[in-house]
């Protein structure tokens, strides 16, 4: 099981859709296609979530963080791999679709086109839906990456069938990032024998701090907490390395770049810099035939 910590914006989406502990059967950051009939929720509710009162900031030195673990949510299930039989789901729609066609979080805005509302933290929802007993004992004989298919595919039906979405898919060029060894090589620790698979970015005076335990380099390039960090442009692993690895990365975050608490983080290098010095990998500016979806038609959902 793979343990994400995120920042607030990527957390608001779900209980751990994205399930990356367990391998996928499809290619790095292809989109899933629907082939027949997709399966389907036995029961879902959705309705409106209202955003409750912003918590007060963390007291001085105190780290900010989220966690969302996808042990709790619908794509992962337990330790064990197994899906948990309900979801329970609070996202921006654009975070809805991306989750169901496996879009990598943070990609969205790249490779969804689509109204704007769609990633609008005002129109947000907060679904509740149940696996059928049936399915759900069929899932158990799959391996956890098609049993996360299976969940993405019944979030498909949900979306068609309650937000009217239909889409259709294009190739197009897009800048992306390619991570390769830096000059020297790379600066990782093998991980431990035994070891639980997880990834975490917790923010400190220092700046933004992920942590890595038995974590392989595909699951870092797909990971929403490197690709946002990369401005949600696509990761390819060109560094030809398949072990797994701990180590930790310590980095300022772009986005605070013009902002009053950049002042706490002035001492810590950039995303890129930190890669070089700290990890011994590059990220390099690249192009990428990647795969977008496009929204033809969607509403805001039906009533229960």
């Amino acid at each position: 099981m793979l343990v994400y910590s995120l920042d607030f914006r990527c957390a608001l989406f779900l209980t751990g859709l994205f399930a990356l502990g367990a391998q996928s059967s499809l290619a790095q950051g292809q989109i899933l296609h629907a082939t027949g009939d997709p399966p389907s929720f036995e029961v879902a509710t959705i309705k409106p979530w209202i955003r409750p009162p912003t918590p007060p900031p963390p007291a001085d030195g105190a780290p900010a963080r989220v966690r969302v673990d996808p042990g709790a949510g619908a794509g992962a299930g337990s330790g064990a791999g197994q899906p948990a039989k309900r979801v329970h789901v609070i996202a921006p729609v654009a975070l809805l679709i991306a989750s169901a066609y496996n879009l990598p979080v943070g990609s969205e805005n790249q490779r969804l086109k689509g109204p704007d509302w769609l990633r609008n933290d005002i129109d947000q929802y907060e679904i509740q839906a149940k696996i059928d007993d049936s399915l759900y004992a069929a899932m158990q004989k799959m391996t956890p990456a098609h049993q996360r298919e299976q969940v993405a595919l019944m979030e498909q039906s949900l979306l068609a069938d309650r937000f009217k979405l239909r889409v259709h898919f294009e190739t197009v060029e897009m800048p992306a990032y390619a991570l390769v060894p830096a000059k020297g090589g790379p600066k990782l620790t093998p991980a431990k024998d035994g070891e639980s698979s997880t990834l975490s970015t917790v923010g400190t005076e220092q700046g933004m701090k992920m942590t890595a335990i038995a974590v392989t380099l595909d699951q870092l390039v797909l990971s929403p907490l490197l690709t946002g960090a990369a401005g949600g442009r696509p990761v390819l692993d060109q560094t030809g390395l398949k072990g797994l690895y701990d180590f930790t990365l310590t980095y300022a975050p772009a986005q605070l770049a013009a902002s009053e608490a950049a002042k706490n983080v002035a001492d810590a290098p950039s995303l890129f810099t930190a890669m070089q010095e700290q990890l011994g990998l590059r990220l390099i500016p690249s192009k990428s035939q990647v795969e977008v979806i496009v929204v033809d038609h969607v509403e805001r959902p039906s009533a229960n």
